[in-house]
């Protein structure tokens, strides 16, 4: 099990994607752009906006100044724009070009910084040009001569102090062309001080510390390191006869000892610069974008997004930490296209392209406390009272209780058929069921099993009564049942016209609420089985839930819609529509109602008038939702694979969990800081429910 980073803070724009993250040199800040054409600047530890820039294009790059003053966000017209990062003012831009002969449309592929903050060069389909950092005027081009449209893909100026030497990279394989060249000039002449020839255009340029070696990434999947004087091959790190393909990033670490190569063949490999030695690899589940090391070369995070189809052994969707000297994967850090450590080594921020988040995680403290693996998908989760132990069920026949600490597994209750659900009561009491209509009561403590309850059909939900002594079950059979715990005697059957998919006790324990395939919800006495009420839908009633008070049912239905009634006499109150079928329903302790639909969304609702409160987009159907016990946080659980953690008093994003498939099934621990989530990917996870240490 690969533990999940921990979460620090979370910056979000809905509908608008987000490019890549940059540090600060102090740490403090971290800046990104989004699709809305905006370059924010954001505190790293809580997420808050220290400054905004909006311009009229949408950026593709950034790059903080090594004096920590200044952002620089490369566009493709004008080439860039340097910001204040204290105010998000416009300082200047850089507009001279295009440099190529013909007409092209000029992209800028890389921006880099000189070591004292006053200059700023950028790579682009053209050239590599050098501009004045304070009043963005041209200085030079990089190669002077024009080229037939030979892009620049990477500029770099080598670290050691006074040399003032530029590192550019260039290639194409437009059409039938394949060419790739690095070349190092000198910055305040423009005089070529060498050139090396490459294989295939090149992606990535490295220096080392002590500015002697360059390193390359080539499209061809080859990497190498070069003399920086002369351009003389030192070490092919990766040769193109044996790459399957690109290889996208390389840096080298402090000591030039070894290089870290980034591919798209799903590799980070971590490589003796004399030797060409391979001292470990890991492989992802998708393509590696980047590769970023810790100031002390101890770790490496990378960026990647999902999980090809037919992924490679041991691979997980998205970005890792691993170690660098072994190998071994530390902690995930969920899809990102971007990565970046902090300068302090403490932090690492991530960028998640087209979901429209920035993120910073603490690589060193679990978001995933801990993951319970089934052998099918899992349908239902449950926390004990004191948050200690977690029960699931799954479609592989079992109900099981894990230690929510260590994962252990501490109960196995075996079914002979799919197990649909299961619940705790507060007393610590279990019940599964399974659709075979078989229900387990297990007693507290040890787990015995102490009753088998029959029912005629699968068992959709079982519930415990608050005082822990009565049982209800809902049954694709047509009825509701309730059984007493200590006995397990029914006391008695509540028939309808169709399936029984839910079932809710009130607060106080006096009233059940069922909901029906039959188009009907309906509440009875839990004393005496009588009907109370009768409410009509026009389609199934997936889910019900009461209000803290018990003054108020919510249910939800296939037909579009979430209602509200009046406990006491059925009256509806509200009428809550969606463009979709309505799959669960919330009250939170203060009677705000949300609901989750397959339209994508989870919705809040005042309940004084009924007005929608919040929207939450999901690129997937709402397959269930909850409340944190404290009211603070509301719990989304989607088929696009993701469970959202959303802050209820600001309707903001805080959490995103990336699983590896629909999310169906999810509930918080009592104290509020942990949920469990149970996925179809046959995993149940147990993961902090908020940000933050």
């Amino acid at each position: 099990m690969t533990r999940m980073a921990r979460l620090i803070s979370s910056h979000r724009v809905p509908d608008r994607g987000v490019g890549n993250v940059a540090w600060s040199p102090d740490s403090r800040w971290v800046a990104t752009y989004f699709t809305d054409r905006s370059v924010r600047v954001l505190n790293g530890r809580t997420g808050e906006e220290r400054c905004r820039y909006t311009g009229d294009l949408t950026p593709n790059l950034l790059a903080f100044s090594p004096d920590g003053q200044w952002v620089a966000a490369g566009y493709d017209e004008p080439r860039a724009v340097v910001i204040n990062a204290a105010t998000g003012a416009e300082r200047c831009r850089m507009v001279q070009g295009p440099m190529s002969s013909g007409d092209v449309d000029v992209r800028v592929f890389h921006l880099a910084w000189s070591s004292d903050s006053t200059r700023l060069a950028t790579a682009s389909d053209d050239a590599a040009l050098v501009f004045n950092a304070a009043t963005g005027a041209l200085q030079l081009p990089l190669p002077a001569e024009l080229l037939p449209w030979y892009p620049v893909r990477r500029v770099a100026w080598s670290p050691d102090p006074g040399s003032g030497r530029i590192a550019v990279g260039i290639g194409t394989n437009y059409g039938t062309v394949n060419y790739g060249d690095l070349r190092v000039f000198d910055s305040g002449t423009g005089a070529q001080l060498c050139r090396a020839g490459q294989t295939g255009f090149v992606n990535a340029v490295s220096w080392s510390r002590d500015g002697l070696w360059l390193a390359t990434a080539c499209s061809d999947g080859s990497a190498a390191v070069l003399d920086a004087a002369s351009g003389a091959l030192r070490t092919q790190l990766l040769s193109a006869a044996d790459a399957t393909d690109q290889a996208q990033t390389v840096v080298f670490t402090r000591d030039g000892v070894w290089a870290v190569t980034g591919s798209r063949d799903y590799t980070v490999r971590v490589i003796n610069t004399t030797t060409g030695v391979e001292r470990c690899r890991v492989t992802h589940g998708f393509e590696v974008y980047h590769v970023s090391l810790s100031p002390d070369d101890r770790r490496i995070a990378t960026s990647s997004y999902g999980i090809t189809s037919s992924p490679p052994p041991g691979a997980e969707p998205g970005g890792v930490v691993f170690d660098a000297q072994t190998g071994n994967k530390l902690c995930l850090l969920g899809n990102n296209t971007s990565v970046a450590f902090s300068p302090d080594g403490e932090l690492v921020a991530a960028s998640l392209g087209f979901e429209g988040s920035a993120r910073v995680y603490d690589p060193d403290v679990d978001q995933e406390r801990s993951r319970l693996a089934h052998g099918g998908p899992v349908n239902a989760v449950a926390f004990s009272m004191d948050g200690t132990r977690v029960a699931t069920a799954s479609a592989d026949g079992t109900a099981r209780v894990f230690d929510a600490d260590s994962a252990a597994e501490v109960h196995r209750h075996t079914h002979n058929s799919p197990v649909l659900t299961v619940a705790y009561s507060r007393q610590g009491a279990l019940a599964s069921g399974d659709t075979a209509g078989i229900v387990l009561l297990h007693g507290p403590g040890d787990g015995a099993e102490e009753r088998t309850l029959r029912l005629d059909g699968p068992v959709s939900a079982v519930v415990f009564s608050e005082d822990g002594l009565s049982l209800a079950t809902a049954s694709a059979d047509g009825t509701a049942r309730l059984f007493k715990v200590e006995t397990g005697g029914q006391r008695f059957r509540l028939v309808h016209d169709g399936e029984v998919a839910a079932v809710a006790f009130s607060g106080d324990g006096k009233r059940l609420a069922t909901g029906c395939a039959d188009g009907t919800a309906r509440i009875f006495n839990a004393q005496t089985g009588a009907e109370l009420v009768e409410l009509v839908h026009d389609g199934p009633v997936r889910s019900v839930a009461f209000s803290p008070d018990g003054a108020l049912l919510a249910t939800a239905s296939t037909d579009g819609a979430a209602r509200v009634f009046a406990t006491a006499t059925g009256g509806r109150q509200f009428k809550l529509s969606h463009a979709g079928a309505v799959r669960a329903v919330a009250f939170s302790h203060d009677r705000v109602l949300a609901t989750g639909s397959e339209d994508g969304t989870a919705r809040l609702f005042g309940m004084s008038d009924g007005a929608e409160l919040f929207q939450f987009e999901h690129d997937g159907a709402v397959r269930a939702i909850a409340f944190s016990p404290n009211g603070l946080w509301l719990a989304t659980a989607s088929a696009d694979g993701k469970a959202r953690i959303f802050r209820v008093a600001t309707g903001t994003e805080e959490l995103r969990l990336t699983h590896g498939g629909p999310v169906g099934a999810m509930v918080f621990s009592y104290d509020s800081k942990w949920i469990a989530t149970g996925c179809d990917d046959g995993i149940a996870r147990v993961l902090a429910a908020v940000p933050g240490p």
